[in-house]
């Protein structure tokens, strides 16, 4: 295995000019393009991850640029390649962004070298899209003469970036399991909570599944299904399907409906209710290709009361609009700003025109500190569905520490549901099954069926 760190300019990493030293990179963009097997391992940050990564190669590479070869006057695309070690990780903040801190030793320098057919790498490598081009920090299940072959670089490796056969920690191993009723809901009952916090509640079918929105999900090598894509699906949807959006105001409440139908956007269902999220955690029974059943989880979220937001909230109008800003002009926003600064680029122009089109008052100011944020968001009752599950919303900024990382604001606790069958009989005689959580005719004709069936 090896670490893969791609950057963009080099002059603003010193790995690229100073043998051993300090660096940092983002959390937000921690384990792109990293197999979700290797992913749910070593999530949320411990010191087993930690350890992990230190124990790994680490190959530092530029995004790669078109340069002319000088010999035989052909184009290409080349990268400055590192090979080192790092150490001592741990998490800090710089410029209001959480960054992994780390100590870094070069091994080898390889310096600048054309590569081979893109198509042919991000393939092999299982790189998406985007291959090379954004940065990011992967885990990758090769050594490093593979990964220079797949390149197509003939490169002697130095011995000191050999790899290391080690296992990748299991962070989910010590959670706590339920697999009764009565169980769960003396932890419920027994979770701190001060007067200024409130508590929401996620469940899942499937352990593995990311407390993340439908949109920022990846494909199992790693890499984002939808998330480049946000505006063009959106103003494809506005376009084809205009008289379903026009009562909606904000740009909160197109994004509900939005996802009501189907569409992969930033918001996150969460509950008030922990029974309905333990019927979601249960409704759906998987199992493995052994037989077994897979587990579901519960996530407890507290946040405090000053963080929860309305509809009508200006932080929710910045983070819901940036869904409209194409995926260029995204890239390009750079929170970590002075907000007076940030304000005078292009890129939040953009953003502020897109905003005043539902709050016309709105002032020239955004605080760019908000767009990275996940924010809690109580839904309108409008919506029958969210009426019935209790409903709220997280939404989700751009680049984001998503809670997995245990390094979120969010304060988030897990509990791994075991014994599903049973559990829905329990969630039953508490009137929650399908026609309650999903109101509507269909789904309580459905029910009553079931009630029926088989009796004389």
């Amino acid at each position: 295995m090896l670490n893969l760190i791609v950057v963009g300019n080099p002059d603003y990493h010193s790995f690229f000019s100073d043998n051993n030293g300090e660096a940092s990179f983002p959390v937000s963009r921690l384990f792109e393009s990293t197999p979700d097997s290797l992913r749910n391992k070593l999530l949320p940050l411990t010191s087993k991850t930690y350890q992990f990564l230190q124990e790994l190669p680490v190959i530092f590479m530029t995004e790669p640029e078109f340069e002319v070869d000088e010999e035989d006057n052909t184009g290409g695309y080349c990268s400055n390649i590192r090979i080192g070690r790092i150490s001592n990780i741990r998490a800090t903040t710089i410029n209001r962004e959480k960054v992994l801190a780390f100590n870094y030793e070069l091994t080898g320098i390889i310096g600048k070298e054309f590569l081979t057919s893109e198509k042919e790498y991000i393939r092999k490598l299982e790189l998406g899209s985007f291959g090379l081009n954004r940065n990011f920090w992967a885990v990758k299940d090769i050594d490093v003469k593979e990964f220079f072959d797949i390149l197509g670089l003939s490169v002697l490796a130095p011995e000191a970036s050999a790899s290391v056969k080690t296992e990748a920690p299991d962070n989910n191993e010590d959670l706590e399991v339920i697999s009764d009723i009565n169980q769960y809901l003396e932890i419920i009952l027994n979770h701190p909570q001060d007067n200024n916090e409130e508590v929401f509640y996620r469940g899942h079918s499937d352990i593995s599944y990311q407390l993340e929105p439908s949109l920022f999900r990846k494909n199992t090598q790693g890499n984002y299904r939808y998330r480049h894509h946000e505006s063009d699906m959106i103003t494809e949807l506005l376009t084809v399907q205009p008289a379903e959006f026009r009562d909606d105001r904000y740009m909160l409440d197109k994004l509900v409906r939005m996802q009501h139908y189907g569409l992969p956007t930033r918001l996150l269902d969460v509950s008030t209710n922990p029974l309905i999220a333990l019927y979601f955690a249960c409704s759906k029974i998987k199992r493995d290709e052994d037989g077994n059943e897979i587990d579901g989880n519960v996530i407890i979220l507290t946040a405090p009361k000053s963080e929860i937001k309305f509809f009508d909230s200006d932080t929710v109008s910045c983070i819901a609009n940036l869904s409209r800003l194409p995926s260029r002009i995204k890239s390009n926003l750079n929170t970590s700003l002075a907000t007076q600064e940030f304000n005078a680029t292009e890129e939040c122009g953009h953003l502020l025109h897109l905003i005043r089109d539902e709050k016309s008052y709105f002032k020239n100011i955004i605080d760019p500190a908000h767009l990275s944020k996940i924010v809690l968001v109580k839904g309108r009752l409008s919506n029958a569905r969210i009426s019935s599950q209790s409903g709220a919303f997280l939404l989700f900024g751009e680049n984001v520490d998503l809670p997995e990382t245990g390094l979120s604001t969010l304060n988030v606790r897990k509990l791994v549901i075991r014994n599903k069958e049973r559990l829905m009989q329990q969630l039953s005689r508490f009137g929650i099954n399908e026609s309650t959580v999903y109101p509507g005719i269909e789904k309580a004709a459905t029910e009553i069926a079931k009630l029926y069936d088989g009796r004389s």
